[in-house]
């Protein structure tokens, strides 16, 4: 991974679609016109995660992202 990268994660299937994501990240995230559950843009399934190498201008709010999810399903990692 590149130095000026972060990855997000998501246990996407436990989503409630509450949207807090979009709101603090809406370069990162959308909320999926068919379920209605949130998903990473340019994210990629890896087992029961969805994934996504992120620039690290999104880092900031990214961390109000997964702080603000009810769910606790985002974690970010350098």
């Amino acid at each position: 991974m590149a130095a000026n990268k972060f990855i997000i994660s998501q246990q996407r299937k436990n989503c409630i679609g509450c949207g807090s994501c979009c709101m603090y990240s809406p370069d990162c995230w959308k909320i999926n016109d068919q379920d209605g559950k949130a998903d990473l843009i340019g994210g990629v399934q890896k087992g029961t995660v969805v994934v996504a190498e992120v620039g690290m201008e999104y880092l900031e709010e990214n961390k109000k992202v997964a702080s603000a999810c009810p769910m606790q399903i985002i974690k970010l990692n350098k």
